[in-house]
């Protein structure tokens, strides 16, 4: 009976002591201080864009203007800086200080009207270099206005890249990590638009912007194994009145003789985020057939997964 009347006597010192030991650490100088610290940083770690797979390959419709973000090899790339396109890109988490470069399909207002938000989100986001800006003839003016608008609040953060040579038939070189690679095709005059190839690990995306040629599309898919697509396009039938954009059927027209696996046709009508207009949009690409393309609002993606190209749509 001793032997337990001493084990339950230590016992209860050791249970004392660890109680008093914690609400000496929890309360003594400084605690609260540690206590905040700690629960900000794993705020801010859970608030930190993620950086892409090594291994992801995938597009994201990021704005109902021209936007879309790419996810490729560990590298990220945003395409058109529409309106909405820097708060867009950052609801993706996507807005983090290694964006790899922004590319512009055409240096129309409302694909270029977003680039100022762009550059100050990215200085925000804690980007300490230059964003490289990559696009069409015309491009550097672009630019420098951009810059001129973020210099107010703080340096210029971007720059024009510089691109290879152009290899008529088979595009521009644009972007080359030795992993992904981009090229562009069209665009060398002044007011036209361009359409780029990513290639990643023997497969392709194309993407074409609202004045790309149908013969840029075509020309961007040769030589590209498991292409997908996505496609910026209009229609007169829905809009009633003019369009810049390249008119739907002629992007159908292009993705058949592409032979895109999957495709996602964004449509240029501002005001195409309506339900009305959405619906209407549905209807004409159900013309396609039941593996034509589908629309894509904000949100809508292309995921490679192994050599075969899906459509989905990110969760909100």
């Amino acid at each position: 009976m001793k032997l337990r009347r001493d084990i339950l006597l230590f016992g209860a010192v050791v249970v004392t002591a660890a109680v008093g030991g914690w609400a000496f650490l929890a309360n003594r100088q400084g605690a609260a201080i540690e206590a905040f610290q700690r629960e900000h940083r794993l705020r801010a770690d859970a608030a930190r864009p993620a950086l892409p797979p090594a291994n992801a390959f995938r597009a994201t419709v990021c704005a109902a203007s021209p936007c879309v973000v790419v996810e490729a090899g560990g590298l990220t790339f945003i395409f058109g800086a529409g309106e909405g396109a820097a708060e867009g890109v950052a609801q993706l988490g996507l807005m983090h200080p290694t964006v790899d470069a922004l590319l512009l399909t055409d240096l129309a207002i409302e694909t270029v009207q977003g680039l100022p938000e762009i550059a100050d989100a990215g200085a925000r986001a804690g980007r300490r270099e230059a964003l490289r800006v990559f696009g069409p003839a015309g491009l550097l003016p672009v630019v420098d206005g951009a810059n001129l608008i973020v210099s107010a609040t703080q340096p210029a953060r971007l720059a024009p890249g510089i691109e290879g040579e152009d290899q008529g038939g088979y595009g521009r070189v644009v972007f080359d990590s030795g992993v992904v690679s981009i090229r562009g095709f069209g665009g060398a005059e002044p007011g036209s638009g361009r359409v780029y190839r990513i290639d990643f690990e023997g497969r392709s995306l194309l993407l074409a912007g609202c004045t790309a040629l149908p013969a840029n599309i075509i020309a961007a898919a040769r030589e590209a194994r498991f292409p997908a697509a996505i496609a910026f396009a209009g229609s007169e039938r829905l809009m009633g009145s003019p369009s810049a954009c390249i008119d739907l059927t002629s992007v159908l027209q292009a993705i058949g003789q592409a032979r895109a696996a999957s495709s996602v046709i964004v449509a240029g009508d501002p005001q195409a985020s309506a339900l009305r207009a959405v619906e209407a949009w549905r209807e004409l690409l159900a013309g396609a057939g039941p593996s034509g393309p589908q629309i894509g609002l904000t949100g809508t993606f292309i995921e490679f997964e192994g050599s075969t190209p899906r459509i989905g749509e990110r969760q909100k």
